[in-house]
């Protein structure tokens, strides 16, 4: 029995020294945890105060260094600015005139815009139509006169007194255009060719022809004054007058023409 008690207490012993033994070895651990921890918080916090203390001291030193430039510099620097800028007044005395810009305002234009074009018509005034009369007289006086003196003698001979009578823009006109008259109808009537009794009869002659002649290109009074003695070169001459007109040159005024009118076989 004795042995069986002493057997409990020692293992009670045991027992109990190994669970103070593991009480023991938690309570340390749990003691080093929390050391490491302090450790981990404390390093962090130094860390912290190191950087903050590092920029406090950068900031010191730039506050320092900008309180250690001499004044006499900062002064020089102000004194040469207000040089400057006195001239720039002194030069600049007088005063410009302020004028407020006024924003432009674009006003968009229609895209297509039509237009009634209306013709207006002109009249000329008194002064311009005695102008042109006064041109037309000078183109006509001053046209050569005919150098051919048997154009001249035909016509003396055709109009005698009476062309004394015309103004001088009709004596113009008719010197100058006689011969070109009588090369028309000429012309005209070998177009048209001989009369056929005329050439079965083998007959020629000439007669003298006369009318008036206005600026639009009409004739008038159309008429023969001297027969060639042949009804059939008369009655053709009409004709060939009728036809040839619309090729002479217009007058500037109603003028009276008188040429000859020649048949002759070739």
């Amino acid at each position: 029995m004795k042995l069986i008690i002493l057997s409990l207490i020692i293992s009670i012993s045991l027992h109990l020294l190994i669970f103070n033994d593991y009480e023991l070895t938690q309570k340390q651990d749990e003691q080093q945890n929390n050391i490491k921890k302090q450790k981990q918080a404390n390093v962090t916090f130094v860390k912290i105060k190191k950087k903050v203390e590092l920029a406090k001291k950068e900031i010191i030193k730039k506050t320092e260094i900008k309180k250690t430039k001499p004044k006499s510099e900062s002064k020089k620097t102000v004194i040469k600015k207000k040089t400057t800028t006195q001239k720039r007044s002194k030069k600049v005395t007088k005063k410009r005139a302020i004028t407020k810009k006024v924003a432009k305002k674009f006003i968009k234009a229609p895209k297509k815009i039509k237009y009634d074009k209306k013709r207006v018509t002109k009249i000329p005034s008194k002064k311009k139509i005695e102008a042109v009369k006064n041109r037309t007289l000078e183109d006509f006086l001053s046209q050569k006169e005919p150098i051919n003196k048997e154009i001249l003698d035909d016509i003396q001979k055709l109009y005698g007194k009476e062309f004394e009578t015309f103004t001088k823009v009709q004596k113009a006109y008719i010197k100058k255009n006689f011969n070109s008259f009588q090369v028309i109808t000429q012309r005209v009537l070998s177009r048209l060719g001989y009369p056929r009794l005329a050439a079965e009869l083998k007959i020629s002659g000439s007669n003298v022809v006369e009318f008036i002649f206005h600026p639009n290109g009409n004739i008038s009074d159309l008429r023969i004054t001297n027969s060639s003695g042949y009804e059939i070169f008369d009655k053709y001459t009409i004709k060939l007058i009728q036809i040839a007109y619309k090729d002479y040159p217009r007058p500037k005024t109603s003028t009276k023409l008188i040429f000859n009118v020649r048949y002759t076989l070739y």
